[in-house]
């Protein structure tokens, strides 16, 4: 994968910002991450206080309040992602509630949300990266963070063919040695892209070097973000993509104001941070 560090980290982890015209036009970001940089470690959302399986499993947060709240304590989060999907759903989208997530998620060791039949991203306690389906009665000793999605786009380096639907998508991939892991976001449903459709997700995964990949919760869940350390003031946190959190097709023929971004609050998150070191 060609592309630059992300502003002036010491970490190993590469940004590209493409726009691509064919098969049509996209506006894609990806984050490519070496899981082997020093102290480098994953956090997803973690239970809600009042958890109960099923149910209330997390609390809905923005990608970007994800960041700012693990930036008040620890872990101090660099870079995140939306995750697995949720329910209810249509819901006021800004609104940060209790909420039920699908497929299996781990935080921290704990488990959130039990396995069904949706790939996951496993994160092992020594930080191995694997691609599976977790059985439901599946041994979790061993996971430390996992997150899932719909379905694999992108298996043993071939990508299966999807639907035309065109959409917001995020997509993670990992390399076939296991060692990098790619974070994937393309903007939809707004003038300058209309999406992606699920083979697109496998193919630019698979452009970028990954040779497994899975495409996670799209839509106006789609959210790429960061914690920029050369941004003036106290709030440092800013998108990467632009998202629809509010779910709608921007229309220009019908529109009363400019295209502008909206975030989702969504179930679940999935973020980088470091054991000794971070970005301050």
């Amino acid at each position: 994968m060609t592309g630059r560090p992300l502003g002036n980290c010491t970490w190993e982890c590469r940004y590209a910002h493409v726009e691509p015209s064919v098969p049509q036009k996209m506006v894609v970001y990806c984050l490519k991450i070496d899981s082997h940089t020093p102290g480098l470690m994953f956090y997803t959302t973690p239970r809600h206080a009042e958890w109960v399986e099923g149910k209330t499993e997390t609390n809905r947060q923005t990608t970007r309040n994800f960041i700012r709240q693990s930036r008040q304590k620890h872990p101090k989060l660099a870079v995140a992602v939306n995750a697995n999907s949720f329910s209810p759903w249509p819901a006021p989208f800004q609104q940060e509630d209790p909420t039920n997530i699908f497929g299996l998620a781990v935080s921290k060791g704990t488990l959130v949300s039990s396995s069904n039949t949706m790939p996951s991203l496993l994160v092992s306690k020594i930080g191995k990266l694997q691609i599976a389906t977790v059985p439901a009665d599946g041994d979790l000793l061993d996971v430390e963070t996992a997150v899932s999605g719909f379905g694999l786009c992108l298996i043993d380096g071939e990508v299966p063919t999807t639907g035309e639907d065109q959409h917001p998508r995020t997509g993670l991939g990992l390399s076939q040695d296991g060692r990098y892991l790619f974070l994937l976001t393309i903007d939809g449903r707004q003038p300058s892209t209309p999406g992606a459709t699920v083979q697109d997700v496998g193919n630019l995964l698979k452009k970028f070097g990954a040779h497994t990949g899975i495409n996670m919760d799209g839509g106006g869940s789609t959210t790429m973000a960061w914690w920029d350390p050369n941004t003036e003031g106290e709030d440092k946190c800013r998108l990467l993509n632009t998202p629809v959190g509010n779910g709608e097709s921007y229309d220009p023929r019908k529109a009363t104001a400019p295209f502008a971004p909206t975030e989702r609050a969504t179930g679940n998150n999935l973020g980088v941070y470091f054991l000794e070191t971070s970005i301050k």
